[in-house]
């Protein structure tokens, strides 16, 4: 089997709307390497309840994930083929139910085996919050990024909203280092001022 083939899986894994085809996860990750908790009661909980959003209500028997450093697929929007690339690390915006449209970085892209035998993509994520305030130079929106489990973490890949990426900066203050952020200072300026040209 070529290098090229082991790195990208195309196979069994299903979709969780008629949106979304030709998924294709790349570049298997070691869990290791995702700093997330798989084996948590928070972890199982919140999979349950992204399997709940597309249907399936049954308990989970398989706890195995598979991680990946991105996964590329086409979305439907309107009768246009879209696509796609997400990227481990990437902060997207996310329309969801319960939480409006909101921005979170994607700390892990994973498939999990559903009892029904099939594979389904997810996201792990971690999500910006609001703080309503502004930078007093740059007048841009200060958020926080969130590391506890506060909010749901996982959702399918149907959530992503035509990934529209948005675009965050370290607010670095005087810990940080040329090229090492203090990532314990976990303020972020939203860039409102990037845009695409045309």
């Amino acid at each position: 089997m070529e290098n090229s083939e082991m790195n990208n899986e195309k196979l069994e894994v299903c979709l969780q709307s008629s949106e979304f085809r030709n998924i294709v996860l790349r570049k298997p990750a070691s869990i290791r390497n995702t700093n997330i908790g798989i084996n948590t009661i928070s972890f199982h909980s919140d999979l349950a309840l992204a399997y709940k959003s597309f249907g399936y209500h049954a308990s989970l028997i398989n706890k195995a994930c598979n991680f990946y450093e991105y996964v590329s697929y086409i979305q439907v929007v309107q009768n246009v083929e879209i696509q796609c690339h997400l990227n481990k690390g990437d902060i997207v915006t996310i329309k969801e139910v319960d939480y409006g449209e909101s921005y979170a970085v994607i700390k892990g892209i994973f498939k999990h085996q559903n009892n029904d035998g099939y594979y389904y993509p997810f996201i792990y994520v971690d999500w910006f919050e609001d703080t309503y305030k502004k930078h007093n130079k740059l007048d841009c929106p200060i958020f926080v990024l969130r590391h506890d489990d506060y909010y749901c973490k996982i959702f399918p890949l149907t959530v992503i909203d035509k990934v529209q990426k948005a675009y965050f900066v370290h607010d670095c203050n005087a810990r940080c280092k040329e090229s090492d952020h203090f990532l314990e200072n976990n303020h972020y300026l939203k860039n409102e001022f990037f845009f695409a040209a045309v």
